[in-house]
This record gives structure tokens, sequence and C-alpha cells, in this order.
């Protein structure tokens, strides 16, 4: 799926980057305008649904890219499949990838506190 990606689907790669680069330059237009002071809440309300849908777009990419590499469909026809499993799926797709993350959080900060407790019975216990 690399080679593929990297050939025959590298351009619809380079086209999900741009939507995402092209919202990215509308909001810090949005951006530059609020810190300007030109235009008031309406660039903060551009700015932030601007973010919004740029993190959503971004997200979305992120199962659009696995499409086009796996199956080698283009960005709109991956696009739309992504649309799909979420929509035939019931949007748990996004609930266990979402829930992964925050799973390996919990854990490894379990183990740094067990970590750091034992470390801290050892040099209590011991003279150095």
């Amino acid at each position: 799926s690399f080679i593929r990606t990297m050939t025959t689907s590298f351009g619809s790669i380079c086209f999900g980057s741009l939507i995402v680069a092209f919202l990215r330059a509308l909001e810090m237009l949005a951006r530059t305008a609020q810190s300007n002071g030109d235009s008031g809440i309406g660039a903060c309300i551009a700015q932030c649904i601007l973010s919004c849908l740029a993190s959503l777009v971004e997200y979305f990419n992120k199962w659009a890219y696995i499409y086009v590499g796996v199956y080698g469909f283009s960005y709109m026809e991956a696009g739309k499949n992504v649309f799909t499993l979420f929509k035939n799926r019931g949007w748990e797709a996004i609930i266990a990838d979402d829930l992964v993350g925050n799973a390996l959080l919990l854990v490894s900060l379990i183990v740094g506190g067990i970590m750091g407790a034992i470390s801290l019975i050892f040099v209590a216990t011991t003279d150095w």
C-alpha cells in the first residue's frame, strides 16, 4: 500500500492536503483580521468555525488516506466511502479510535505512577 500511495495515489494524498492547507490559510486570515481589530466578533466567529472545520477535515483525511492507500480509491471516492463507513457503523469507529488513545494514556500514567512509587520506596529504604 505504501508503493501505491507514493505512485498512483499520490495526487489524491496531495488533494486532501490541499484542502486542509486552504482551510488553515483561511483560518490564519481570520486570525490576522481579529488581531488587527478590523472586524471584531465576525473574525472571531469565522476563526472558530474554520478551526473546527479544519480539524474535522483532518480527522476524515486520516481515514480517507487509509482508503486511498489500501484500496486505491480517488480522494473523493475514499471520502464518500469513509462517510458511508461512519454512517453504517453508527460512528462506533470514531468512538473506538478515540477510546484507544485515552486507554493508552491511562495505562502509561498508571505505569509511571507505579514506577515512581517503587523508586521512592527504593530511595527511602537504601542509604546512598
